[in-house]
């Protein structure tokens, strides 16, 4: 093995270089294939993410119920009931005892929030409305109707269903067209 001086380079090596002479050897790297994997890359992440991405934020208190024949959820107002209080949209409305106490079957703070966040959703849902139609005609798509009428449900699998009634019935009064439950898909056992 040869000793070479301190800060002599390996490209500037007599065995590199032509005839042994002192000239550089011109290193050219091609950045194509290179630029090509990381788009593929990038895009293969993308895709992925939008795939397995959050519709909705379940907390960790909640369980949820199992079931077998589940369909995608797509984003909408979310109601969520646990053991210790009602929530909007990760907002507290009020607890789960107070929920219990009330004798009427609708409940004024969640009614109020829920119309509010249908109206936000469907002024949203309008705005949008012009360029979709422009997209929707152009592909001759069928629009899902009323897409912004929808509330989820995260109701824990503990909870009463006098309590999960009145939230239905409190959502239903506000104005929603559908109410989703949120499970978690059951495994097959086979």
């Amino acid at each position: 093995m040869a000793i070479h001086r301190p800060g002599e380079k390996f490209r500037n090596h007599y065995l590199l270089s032509r005839h042994g002479s002192k000239r550089g050897l011109v290193m050219v790297m091609n950045l194509t294939a290179m630029v090509d994997m990381f788009t593929v890359l990038v895009i293969f992440l993308l895709q992925n993410y939008n795939s397995t991405g959050e519709i909705i934020f379940i907390p960790k208190e909640i369980v949820l119920p199992k079931a077998e024949h589940i369909k995608e959820l797509k984003p909408s107002v979310v109601v969520t009931l646990s053991e210790k209080e009602l929530l909007y949209d990760r907002n507290p409305v009020m607890t789960l005892e107070q929920l219990k106490a009330q004798e009427d079957w609708e409940i004024p703070a969640l009614d109020t929030l829920v119309k509010k966040g249908l109206k936000e959703a469907k002024e949203k849902y309008e705005s949008r409305l012009q360029t979709r139609l422009k997209s929707v005609v152009a592909k001759g798509e069928k629009e899902e109707k009323e897409p912004w009428n929808k509330v989820t449900v995260q109701a824990d699998k503990g909870i009463d269903f006098l309590s999960v009634k009145k939230v239905m019935y409190t959502v239903t009064e506000a104005g929603a067209g559908e109410i989703n439950f949120a499970v978690m898909k059951q495994l097959d056992k086979k």
